[in-house]
């Protein structure tokens, strides 16, 4: 999983990537850093696959809650914690109406950040378990369904890739998989792939060509996207978008 910090103070910045880096388990696998809102965009285009963002309030460009709507737009489900200096409820009203997952002030103590990371931790295990029916995930079921929620953007995402991460036999994988949640490797990372194309096809403040949303959920050839798109949906990705 992929954490960007927008800070304009770096040592601040610089002392909570310290300590989250400290701090936290195993989820987390790459901070980036950005001192303003202009470069935060740039990192998440660059990054599609960064789904935690800790935004300041007070950025050096536009204010922090106006790019959180921005960011929102990149990735609806992305876990957004507003870090702020002013203790001031219209800022935190306006911040729960964004849905952003918890408000810190400034200065940050470590246990806070512990508790803030153990949160997010128990956040993400429950929405890997809730995209599968059967509750009684494995472990190694629920670590390859992880994996493919976090890297579905990238092209090369196979079974093989994902066996030899784990260390384990593709055939074991394949069958655990197949036992636990009812889909092959491949129908799972399709089902789930297609699910993000028609969410950022739905976006009314969103408007990307369709070959971008093909590149962002895993499929640079446009053809190929469309082609496997209408055999889940019965619609080209142009139809899709013009009915909803």
């Amino acid at each position: 999983m992929e954490l960007l910090l927008i800070d304009d103070e770096p040592i601040f910045r610089k002392g909570l990537a310290k300590l989250i880096q400290k701090k936290n388990t195993t989820y987390i696998e790459t901070i980036y850093q950005a001192d303003s809102a202009k470069e935060a965009l740039n990192q998440v285009k660059e990054h599609p696959n960064v789904t935690i963002a800790f935004v300041d309030i007070n950025l050096p460009d536009i204010n922090g809650l106006d790019l959180i709507k921005q960011l929102k737009t990149f990735n609806p489900q992305m876990l957004v914690v507003v870090i702020s200096g002013y203790d001031d409820f219209a800022y935190a009203r306006q911040a729960i109406q964004l849905n952003v997952f918890d408000y810190l002030l400034k200065p940050l103590a470590p246990s806070d950040v512990r508790l803030l990371l153990q949160k997010i931790e128990q956040k993400i295990l429950h929405q890997t378990s809730s995209q599968v029916k059967n509750e009684q995930l494995s472990a190694l079921s629920a670590t390859t369904i992880h994996i493919i929620n976090e890297r579905y953007a990238q092209p090369d995402l196979t079974l093989t890739s994902v066996a030899a991460q784990l260390f384990v036999d593709t055939s074991y994988l394949s069958k655990q998989l197949k036992r636990d949640t009812g889909k092959s490797f491949n129908d799972y990372l399709t089902t789930f792939r297609i699910e993000k194309a028609k969410e950022l096809l739905t976006q009314s403040d969103l408007h990307w060509p369709i070959q971008e949303i093909g590149e962002r959920v895993g499929y640079p050839n446009p053809h190929y996207f469309s082609r496997i798109f209408k055999q889940h949906t019965q619609k080209t990705p142009t139809e899709y978008r013009q009915i909803r």
